[in-house]
Parts: C-alpha cells; structure tokens; sequence
C-alpha cells in the first residue's frame, strides 16, 4: 500500500506542474496548486468516509453471521437433548460453513482497517503540506507584489526622461510666445512716440492709404472751416 501512495503522490505532483505551466502569473500558479491541494485533500477525505462505511457494513455482516452461529449452536445442544445428534450434526455443519466465512470476513475487516490507516496517514500529510504551502504561498505572492511593483517604478522612470524632454519642449515654446508678445508691445510704444496717441477704435496696424485719406479729410475740413470764418469776418 505504500508504494501505491508513494506513485499516487508523484502523479497528483507532475499533473501539476504540467498544469502550473499554463499561468503566466505566479500568483495564479500558487492560488491554483492551493486549490488543487484542497481538492485532494476533499478526495481522500471521502475515500476515507468510503473506507469506514464498507468497513461498518462488514462488521454488521459479522455480527449478523455470529449471532447466526450462536443460534445453530444452540439447536445442535437442543437435538442433542432430544436424542437427535442428526439434527445436532447437521447444525454443526451450518455453523462450521459460517466459521470459515466469518473468518475471511474478519481477515477483510483487519485489511481494510489498516487501509483506513494509510488513507488518514495520508490525510495528515496532505493536510501538513497544505499547512506549509499556504503560508509559503502567501510569503512568495507578497514577495512577487513587492518584486513586480518594483519594475513598475523603474519602467515609470524609465519612460519619464521622454516626459520631461516634453515638458521642456513645452516650456521653450512657452518662452518663445512671452517673448514675441513683448516685441510686440514694444512695437506698439514705438508707433505711439512717434504718431501721437493711438487711435483705440481703429485696429494695431492702421493702413497707410487709410491714414494718408484721412490726413487729407481733416485738412479739406480744416480749409472749410477757415474759408467759413473769412466769410462771416467779412
């Protein structure tokens, strides 16, 4: 029976890790095995309520069977008081029948019992392996969290020398827009001092044909206005 739970064990074992090679993230591998391990754990628990009843159903056979012999013995005494030892013989028979069967069936009994033996040293092996495996699981999974947020940090920065060259770039074009709005303020100082005020209902950028029509629109009115003060001085 042993050599039977040693290959059992080593089977449950290459199934898998045959299995474990499908994840590619080690916390579904050990959260898979786990639950593989509880699974068997399950099966030999009910192989080993399996055991018990057939086990308890024997025994009952037995116990049936003995009281049947106890009670052929009986009737063998009883012809024997009433002179029949024929009766008595053949009661004899029927119990030494059910003597030989009762006898394999004890040789049965004694058989699955140390089955059930190796089906709870089993039981309690699984169960200690389980114990171990659950806490290295969740020491190798925190490990894993730890190790795999680690290379998400150094992949972050890995990638923010790319950022900051474009915030730089940013900053530049920045810059560039400041000073162009400067040039330009100090373009606009420039043609106040030299035009007088700035007209603040004509555009930045007045055209010279436009200002050149109105400079002669104000003399023309300019010459009006003199030539009707003449008159009236007149």
């Amino acid at each position: 029976m042993t050599g039977f739970w040693d290959r059992l064990a080593a089977t449950i074992e290459a199934k898998l890790n045959k299995l474990l090679n499908v994840f590619e993230d080690p916390r579904e591998q050990l959260d898979y095995a786990y639950d593989k391990l509880i699974q068997q754990l399950h099966d030999v628990d009910m192989a080993l309520a399996r055991a018990i009843t057939a086990r308890k159903k024997l025994e009952f056979t037995r116990n049936r069977m003995k009281e049947r012999m106890d009670d052929l013995e009986d009737k063998a005494k009883r012809a024997l008081r009433m002179g029949r030892e024929d009766l008595a013989k053949k009661a004899l028979e029927r119990r030494a029948v059910l003597a030989a069967q009762m006898k394999d069936l004890d040789r049965r009994i004694e058989e699955m019992k140390e089955d059930e033996e190796q089906l709870k040293q089993v039981r309690e092996t699984l169960r200690t392996k389980i114990d171990m495996f659950r806490a290295k699981k969740e020491q190798l999974k925190a490990e894993y969290e730890v190790a795999k947020a680690k290379v998400d940090v150094k992949e972050s920065l890995s990638g923010l020398g790319g950022d900051i060259a474009s915030a730089g770039r940013a900053i530049e074009r920045a810059e560039e827009r400041v000073q162009e709005m400067q040039a330009r303020s100090a373009a606009i100082d420039e043609l106040v001092a030299a035009g007088g005020e700035l007209d603040m209902l004509e555009g930045e950028e007045k055209d010279e044909i436009e200002r050149e029509l109105s400079k002669v629109e104000i003399e023309s009115a300019v010459s009006e206005e003199l030539e009707r003060l003449k008159a009236e001085l007149s």
